[in-house]
């Protein structure tokens, strides 16, 4: 289509936009409600405004005082959530826009209206998953609502127009009509009668159609938006910004705080602060820059008072292009550190955005009330938001992988703002479906091309792998030792200590080797699909799986027990190959190197160093739900371990050895399938209390049901200090919610299993008793030579410590807070339980 142009006078110009302009706002005097944007005094950036939700994020910007659309994808849409329509009444909703200079002849645009979610209604739902009515142009020649169409005049003028969809009530319908004014003065309308109850959020569309590749879509500006009406109803409680959402960590008394702000241009101010109430009125405690790129800032208080409640604000103040400043406020709580006997986790992971934004969720987890939330990794997926991803440009990259992150922050930042938080990347946040990172080691695209998530290493640009980080884990504590990898790809692991409990947070695949060190099949090389009879073969001294770095870490925090009663590890992925079949279509493989069953050698040491600390291991990542004791040497030697469920399942695996020739033994009382003892391909062995497989059809046009059908949900741990036990649930995802509540718990949960049970059930050889003329519970070493062997705080003031050899140990007892000890050297070992006892005086 060619589009004539036709020039008048820019003064006759502006005196007919001016008057259709005028007879807009005429026609609305007699309407209640009405509201008008203009973007003249917002500074250039990429983020609109709190009252608006663009999508994708670094499609739309504002610049040359007005919102432009600058992306090539399909419905590309700015949401407003602060307007929707009610059932009754009239509105109108207008705007000033133009296309952009383009040689594109495809594309369109115009207003989205009464947008629902045939499953949740939720506004950020509908921002995702709405569909409504279509109302504006098409480059192809025509104006339309839906598929009502009026075709364009050949001499209309797109650079500069003025459009209005305006609906009234019509006896049993609602009358919409659309009209388009353009400088020059030419008009023309289209009408159309829909139903009289429409409701529904509203948003402002860029090409409504999904375009071929290979032809340029147009891009179009937009400006002095104004929405009035009867019909109108207004939320401001929607709106989203600047101040997104935060993530704290309170670790011995010194608390860590990340702020998530949008993209923010460079004329926009770069400060926040955070505040607290003193006699009545807030004082600032600290401030933090917003740092580049990623967006956040971070405060650190050394000294905070955890024994109280205490209400919080972060306070940014939007400087306009006049330097008029409007302040902000984020508010939250941060909790009391917990003194009580139990402590509860909530574990979740995997958050694919089918079941966005994942409100059963949301409501059963406010309801169970976690002291801590624990996010294990894959809080985003490459295909959230419906859109792609951006590889090659390092800035347009970390744009898009803010858009996706956001996603997160918006379903969870209500729970997260009153609550600590341990959250960690996993494979999705780095945008590759395999993540070997190799220690640091990159990769170049072309090669990742050619090999895709065979290779180890990382393929996106390091300044967006650092955003990936700092979004994820800037308020963590200071890493255990933060010397960046190679290729200055930055660390996390850390301890944490809250409420009693010591928690080690490591990287599963920051340094894990890949298994084109092993490989000699063709096809994917992390997935076996035949029967190796050797898994020797992939078996190499050199291979790893936390890396050396992360295993001195865990060999340090194993022995340090100032402030805490018991242990857990969180990271992303259980040690062991939990899954049998993979896929929709249940794919059977032997053995899937991405578990953290794979390489063997790491995952033994991994194990073994968390049961000198006899932790608890907390995991997501594989989309299966799973319980199980791990063994090394055999099976139930080791500790515990649970594979929450994921939030949202994308790719489904199964655990069904059952219906395989390598079937489970010692099934538990409960007798339910696909549980007992097992050993993988890799030859780890372990016991499987619990397992919650998907349905074997999970396709259901209700999305929350799809999630449900997937065995989508979370995990629930409590720890128990006084009676040192680990009560874990598994939570469905529809569980109580909804006109047609779904059980509470998966099939064998919940199940509660004792602390010393880490430990290994195999430690038959005693010491002898240990007997404690102290009011407080010590804490008990044993070493063999150098090495600690097991450490534990003592529940009672006698105890009887169990080791797996027969041989001399060296016991040391005390208190790690004051580093009073007391030693006993040579003290040898005796069969069954020991009638011999020492006495410890302090």
């Amino acid at each position: 289509m060619t589009l004539c142009k036709v020039f008048y006078p820019k003064k006759n110009r502006l005196l007919l936009f001016f008057l259709f302009l005028l007879a807009i706002c005429s026609s609305c005097q007699t309407e209640k409600n009405h509201t008008t944007w203009s973007f003249d005094a917002i500074n250039d950036r990429v983020w609109v405004g709190e009252e608006f939700y663009t999508i994708p994020l670094e499609d739309w910007r504002v610049h040359n005082d007005r919102v432009e659309c600058t992306g090539q994808n399909a419905n590309m849409r700015m949401n407003l959530l602060t307007h929707s329509l009610q059932d009754t009444g009239s509105f109108e909703i207008s705007i000033s826009s133009g296309i952009l200079e383009s040689e594109a002849t495809k594309g369109s645009m115009g207003f989205l209206i009464g947008l629902q979610d045939e499953t949740d209604n939720d506004y950020r739902s509908v921002a995702y998953h709405g569909k409504g009515i279509k109302a504006g142009l098409n480059l192809d020649g025509f104006l339309f609502i839906d598929s009502t169409v009026t075709r364009l005049p050949p001499n209309l003028n797109l650079d500069s127009f003025s459009m209005q969809l305006s609906g009234r009530p019509n006896d049993e319908s609602l009358a919409l009509s659309l009209k388009i004014l353009d400088e020059n003065g030419t008009t023309i309308n289209v009408t159309r009668n829909v139903d009289a109850d429409i409701t529904g959020m509203l948003a402002l569309a860029n090409n409504f159609t999904k375009v071929d590749k290979n032809e340029k879509v147009a891009n179009f500006w937009f400006d002095n938006l104004r929405v009035s009406g009867s019909r109108l109803q207004e939320t401001s409680e929607n709106s989203f910004g600047p101040i997104l959402f935060n993530m704290y960590t309170l670790n011995r008394n010194s608390l860590k705080m990340s702020v998530q702000m949008p993209p923010l241009g460079k004329d926009d101010n770069k400060k926040i602060r955070l505040q607290t109430k003193q006699d009545g009125e807030y004082v600032t405690l600290d401030s933090a820059v917003i740092q580049e790129h990623s967006e956040i800032g971070v405060f650190t208080i050394a000294e905070w008072k955890s024994e109280i409640n205490t209400d919080y604000r972060i306070v940014y103040d939007m400087k306009d292009k006049n330097g008029t400043a409007t302040p902000s406020y984020f508010s939250g709580t941060i909790r009391k550190e917990p003194k009580t006997d139990k402590v509860k986790v909530a574990g979740l992971t995997c958050q694919y955005w089918l079941a966005y934004p994942y409100r059963p969720v949301l409501e059963n987890l406010a309801e169970r009330d976690p002291d801590l939330l624990f996010f294990s990794g894959d809080q985003i997926y490459e295909g959230n938001g419906g859109y792609g991803i951006e590889r090659e440009h390092p800035q347009k990259a970390v744009t898009n992988y803010l858009g996706k992150w956001y996603m997160f922050g918006w379903a969870f930042g209500d729970l997260m703002k009153d609550r600590p938080t341990i959250c960690i990347p996993d494979d999705h946040e780095v945008y590759q479906g395999n993540l070997w990172g190799e220690g640091g080691e990159t990769i170049a695209l072309e090669d990742w091309q050619k090999g895709a998530d065979d290779l180890g290493g990382f393929v996106q640009p390091i300044e967006m792998l650092d955003v990936v980080m700092q979004t994820n884990t800037a308020h963590l504590p200071e890493p255990f030792d933060a010397t960046p990898l190679k290729n200055g790809v930055p660390v996390y692991h850390s301890d944490l200590a809250y409420g009693g409990i010591g928690f080690a947070i490591v990287g599963d695949r920051l340094f894990k080797s890949s298994p084109d060190n092993v490989s000699w099949w063709e096809g994917r090389k992390d997935h076996l699909k035949f029967n190796l009879k050797n898994p020797e073969r992939l078996i190499k001294p050199d291979l790893v799986l936390l890396g050396k770095r992360q295993e001195e870490f865990l060999e340090d925090w194993a022995a340090d027990w100032r402030d805490v009663q018991m242990k857990c590890l969180l990271s992303q992925t259980m040690f062991a190959n939990i899954a049998t079949h993979h896929g929709q279509e249940k794919m059977f493989l032997y053995a899937d190197l991405d578990s953290g069953g794979w390489p063997k050698n790491g995952r033994d040491n991994a194990v073994s160093l968390v049961r000198k600390a006899g932790a608890f291991h907390i995991s997501g990542d594989q989309h299966l739900t799973m319980l199980c004791q791990y063994g090394i040497d055999g099976q139930r030697d080791a500790g515990w371990g649970f594979c929450t469920p994921a939030i949202s399942v994308s790719y489904e695996r199964r655990f069904l050895p059952d219906t395989l020739n390598r079937p489970v033994s010692n099934r538990p009382e409960h007798n339910l399938p696909n549980t007992g003892e097992y050993v993988d391909l890799f030859g780890n062995p372990f016991f499987v209390e619990a397992v919650g497989n998907p349905v074997d059809d999970t396709f259901n046009k209700n999305r929350y049901q799809m999630a449900q059908n997937r065995a989508s949900g979370f995990g629930m741990i409590t720890f128990d200090k006084k009676n040192r036990t680990i009560s874990a649930d598994a939570i469905p995802f529809l569980a109580n919610w909804g006109d047609n509540p779904e059980p509470e718990h998966f099939a064998g949960w919940p199940v509660t299993v004792n602390q010393m049970d880490n430990y290994g059930s195999t430690a038959q050889f005693a010491l002898p008793k240990l007997s404690v003329k102290s009011e407080k519970m010590p804490v008990v070493q044993i070493f063999k030579g150098k090495e600690v062997v097991f450490t534990y705080r003592m529940q009672n003031k006698t105890f009887i410590p169990k080791v797996r050899t027969r041989g001399t140990y060296n016991v040391k007892i005390g208190y790690p807070e004051t580093d009073e000890w007391r030693i006993y050297e040579n003290v040898k070992t005796v069969k069954g339980d020991s009638e011999k006892t020492i006495e410890i005086r302090f």
